[in-house]
């Protein structure tokens, strides 16, 4: 078929330029006349040398379905598959020209919609004609950049498969709690069934299983190509096109699935059509002859020194720029035969800029090159402890304020004297699940921070921080009158809680009582930064996790507390607030940041209200069920991706790394907060997808690769990624 198309269109332009030279052979107007027709013609039509100008271009793009599969039937583009394409041209008059065009790629989809799990790819072969009409009779020549529109006619075949075994032969059965396993869910030994994974080849012939009975259907059909698009005028012959096709065909077995496919498998009566969006390079075959003006005068390069300029030396290193791997090393610097300073420790800075000229081999260095030993970080925290960068303040709004480590919890304050303790109230500790009541009583302390303990289980959670340990004395005992027996005061050292016994509560209050007196800051209302008994409490609900989040997913909102429920799900929300306005400026501000499900909750006085008993504006009827605790989470999963990382972390102007990926595709570079590179290559939506991508890499040598998680930018665990991908 596709020889058929190519055979029309050369005799088509064949027969346009001997039709066009035949009425030029002979002619009765006298050449004055002819000269004068010629140079009016030349405006709307080609000149007579033109006639015959072909133009090559070749395009890649994406290839997506719309058909029966999916809730809407429809695929976006860039969720598609890669296409390529070859066009030639042949311009018939100043604004429209005829195209050949043959298309090659894969269609496919997988849908897991309302039960139905289907999944197919198609391999695509098409070939037509087509008019593209590009609006020169309007635009003139000077602009670079015009709109085109096109009309065509494509025979295409396709050969669609699809995915129903693993690699081991194991077929596919979707379960209803979103996994995948090797036996039907209702089978009697389900019990028995593993996990096992797709692995997206597509080894079953659809027309070959005839799943509904369709028999051996032709698997090539007609395409009606509508299109519309922008060239972009590079070069006098090199152009850059974009454009979007829509394919209107004439069958429905692409996807193997019709409106007379077999219970759920039943698609609609629109037929499998499809789009292209692509860009492409356009190269002009015939050469336009030099006019007066194209070429450069006699002489124009006969004073130049070419022997100077191959001998240059910008930075004055004593090696030419021709060979010089280090352009711009500072005047003095010494270097070596490739123009880049020396490094003997070769720690990755070089001598003029390392502050350690012998650092330890195998330990990471700082920009200055000196070495990160133990040693330095604790001349580092002693500098730290020191500067008086400890919060001074009578009332800290969370304890988030005062200090933070590095995973985001709470350290409070890490030096002991008496003289800078700040003060908190232990409400209560849960190495376990928070009773709903408990829970309640928790989010409605307007000031509540939970902390998580060195053993990774406990959970603390306090309120309050006071310099003075009157006020903090004032803040438990009203958490006592309200029936929290249990609440204590204390202080953070090294990040844990040192609780004190009344009797050394009455040897501080003593002490105090001589010195100074205690301030009006109880812990109650005496600035619009405190709760007072009966406030309202608003928080924004961040998430419902099965496993824990670290800290780092929601640093942009703030301080969170967090909190296990009865059905062993982690949940997270913010810091209170007093007010519904603040509170949705806060949602605002979140759902700009990426969590886009974010919701308020109110509570008071111990235990969760409607929002309708707020003073909030409801922009719903539906009843709020303040009782029902569900899983979700706000994160917006485009955020979240797989990447490989190449192996170990290498020093910045790492020459075997750099030589090792330089034809890598989508290679990443990203500085560490050591001053080392990551190197990364793909960006994946699926943890699958990546580990299939990583052992590609490994058998390409890169055996130390592996999959990494990233969260805006930030490395977080794969672990976390997937839960934040439910």
């Amino acid at each position: 078929m596709l020889k058929k198309v190519l055979f029309i269109f050369l005799i088509l332009t064949c027969s346009f330029a001997k039709a066009q030279k035949d009425s030029t052979v002979t002619s009765p107007i006298p050449s004055d006349t002819l000269s004068k027709q010629k140079k009016e013609t030349n405006q709307n039509s080609p000149a007579l040398g033109d006639v015959f100008k072909p133009k090559i271009s070749l395009g890649t793009g994406m290839l997506s379905f719309h058909g029966d599969l999916y809730a809407k039937h429809y695929q976006a583009p860039w969720t598609g598959r890669i296409g390529y394409d070859l066009n030639i041209s042949q311009r018939l008059f100043k604004s429209l020209q005829l195209n050949f065009n043959v298309l090659f790629g894969k269609l496919g989809a997988n849908e897991w919609v309302n039960g139905r799990q289907e999944n197919f790819q198609s391999e695509i072969r098409a070939g037509g004609l087509s008019l593209m009409y590009d609006f020169g009779n309007f635009i003139p020549d000077k602009y670079r950049i015009r709109p085109w529109i096109s009309v065509g006619v494509n025979s295409f075949e396709f050969l669609s498969k699809t995915d129903l075994f693993d690699r081991y032969g194991n077929q596919y059965y979707y379960w209803n709690d979103g996994s995948i396993k090797n036996m039907d869910e209702s089978s009697p030994t389900a019990s028995l069934a593993v996990n096992i994974n797709r692995d997206y080849v597509y080894e079953t012939d659809i027309r070959e299983r005839n799943k509904d009975g369709f028999g051996k259907y032709q698997e090539r059909a007609w395409a009606f190509p509508v299109g519309a698009g922008a060239l972009m005028k590079v070069t006098d012959r090199i152009d850059f096109k974009i454009g979007f096709q829509y394919y209107f065909t004439t069958t429905d077995y692409v996807d193997g699935i019709t409106n007379n496919s077999i219970g759920t498998r039943s698609g609609t009566k629109q037929k499998d059509n499809f789009v292209y969006t692509s860009f492409a390079l356009q190269y002009d075959l015939v050469l336009k002859k030099k006019g007066k003006g194209d070429t450069l005068p006699d002489g124009y390069f006969d004073n130049i020194d070419w022997l100077a300029i191959d001998n240059d030396d910008y930075d004055g290193d004593g090696v030419r720029d021709w060979d010089d791997k280090c352009h711009g090393t500072p005047k003095g610097v010494k270097v070596d035969t490739n123009g880049c300073p020396f490094d003997d420790d070769n720690d990755g800075v070089a001598n003029h800029e390392d502050d350690e000229l012998a650092s330890p081999q195998g330990i990471e260095v700082n920009m200055k090159g000196v070495a990160l030993t133990d040693e330095y970080w604790q001349n580092w925290y002693n500098m730290y402890m020191d500067s008086g960068s400890v919060a001074k303040t009578e009332r800290i709004e969370n304890f988030y304020a005062a200090k933070k480590d590095s995973a985001g919890n709470s350290n409070q304050v890490n030096n002991a004297s008496k003289e800078d303790r700040l003060y908190t109230v232990e409400l209560a500790r849960y190495t376990g699940p928070v009773p709903n009541d408990e829970m309640a009583y928790l989010l409605s302390i307007g000031d509540v921070v939970s902390t998580v303990l060195d053993d990774n289980s406990t959970v603390l959670y306090t309120a309050g921080t006071y310099k003075e340990i009157q006020n903090a004395i004032k803040r438990r005992d009203g958490f006592i009158a309200e029936g929290n027996k249990n609440a204590k005061v204390g202080y953070f050292k090294n990040g844990k809680l040192i609780s004190i016994s009344d009797d050394e509560l009455n040897q501080l209050v003593a002490s105090a009582s001589g010195t100074n007196q205690a301030t009006n800051e109880t812990g109650f209302a005496n600035d619009e930064n405190e709760f007072a008994k009966g406030d309202i409490v608003y928080r924004v609900q961040l998430g419902a996790y099965k496993n824990r989040i670290s800290r780092e997913v929601f640093k942009n909102a703030g301080s969170v507390v967090e909190l296990k429920t009865d059905d062993n799900y982690f949940r997270y929300a913010t810091k209170g607030f007093r007010t519904i306005e603040d509170a949705a400026n806060s949602k605002a501000n979140l759902v700009l940041e990426g969590y886009g499900d974010a919701f308020i909750t109110a509570y008071k006085d111990g235990k969760r209200i409607p929002m309708s008993a707020t003073k909030a504006t409801m922009e719903t009827n539906e009843k709020e069920d303040i009782n029902k605790i569900e899983s979700f989470s706000s994160v917006d999963k485009s955020l979240v991706s797989f990447k490989i990382q190449l192996g170990a972390l290498r020093r910045a102007g790492s020459n075997d790394m750099e030589e090792k990926t330089k034809d890598l595709e989508g290679l990443e570079k990203q500085s560490t907060g050591s001053g080392m590179i990551r190197y990364t290559a793909g960006t994946f939506n699926d943890y699958s997808k990546a580990d299939k991508y990583r052992q590609e890499l490994a058998d390409k040598g890169f055996i130390e690769a592996f999959v990494i998680a990233v969260f805006k930018g930030e490395v977080i665990s794969i672990q976390e990624a997937q839960e934040l991908l439910k």
